[in-house]
């Protein structure tokens, strides 16, 4: 969510030449929508997000995303 400011950032924290810039995002990037998250959600096994939940938990407390 933050790619571009904290990219800016750490360029900046180096001290990198100006010239030196992040690239922007392509233009066939499509962020995922609610309706890609729901059918990758229904299609992975339950067991799987059992699995994977307890390695992600502290990212969605962090970042408060929703579960």
């Amino acid at each position: 969510e933050r790619l571009n400011a904290d990219a800016n950032y750490v360029l900046e924290r180096v001290q990198s030449p100006s010239s030196v810039r992040f690239p922007e995002r392509q233009s066939w990037y499509k962020p995922v929508t609610a309706e890609t998250l729901h059918y990758y959600l229904c299609n992975t096994q339950r067991r799987l997000i059992k699995e994977l939940l307890p390695k992600y938990i502290l990212d969605f407390s962090l970042f408060a995303y929703p579960l």
